[in-house]
């Protein structure tokens, strides 16, 4: 679930820069070493309209790009401790030769009910990606701010704040889960 604005953030270091192409985006993600399986475990927060805030969970986060190479295809699901399913979805971030942005789309499911959500990449810096995400559930829309910041290799944070409360943030970090090798029988 990616997204945020460069003005909430004005007083970290690091300015950020409007993306200009897929070329250099693609440039970026690759730089970042942001393609993979990414796992996190925390305590949900009252962030998303369909999942209940307080509850145990384990989220996996995919990130890869299309066989074309013309998009970023990402997967998600996020689980309660007893194995309920609190959220599943999966989404596309590409280049909009029209507005000359990053876009992305995602729809799945909170609680069981269906989302859609559409980002604009504000900006980016050597270390972070930056996103507005609109989301509708339910027939209520409401926006997300998002920071994707590389930490380290195989560590990445996600910030999430809702934009009629920017003051109010959740932090997620997330490990690089190894990929899986197939073994010889």
């Amino acid at each position: 679930m990616p997204l945020a604005l460069a003005d909430h953030h004005g007083e970290e270091k690091g300015q950020l820069s409007l993306v200009k192409s897929w070329k250099e985006y693609l440039s970026f993600k690759r730089k970042q070493k942001s393609f993979g399986v990414w796992a996190h475990e925390g305590k949900t927060t009252d962030v998303w309209e369909g999942i209940p805030a307080g509850l145990d969970y384990v989220s996996t986060f995919t990130s890869q790009l299309s066989a074309d190479g013309t998009k970023i295809l990402t997967s998600h699901i996020m689980q309660a401790t007893d194995g309920t399913v609190l959220s599943t979805g999966s989404g596309m971030e590409t280049w909009d030769p029209k507005k000359n942005k990053i876009l992305a789309s995602s729809s799945g499911f909170d609680g069981g009910k269906l989302y859609a959500g559409l980002s604009e990449l504000v900006g980016i810096n050597e270390t972070e990606a930056r996103w507005r995400y609109t989301e509708t559930i339910s027939g209520k829309t409401y926006e997300v701010l998002v920071t994707w910041k590389t930490e380290a290799l195989d560590k990445m944070s996600q910030t999430l704040s809702r934009v009629e409360d920017p003051d109010k943030v959740t932090v997620n970090e997330f490990a690089r889960k190894p990929r899986h090798t197939k073994t010889k029988r």
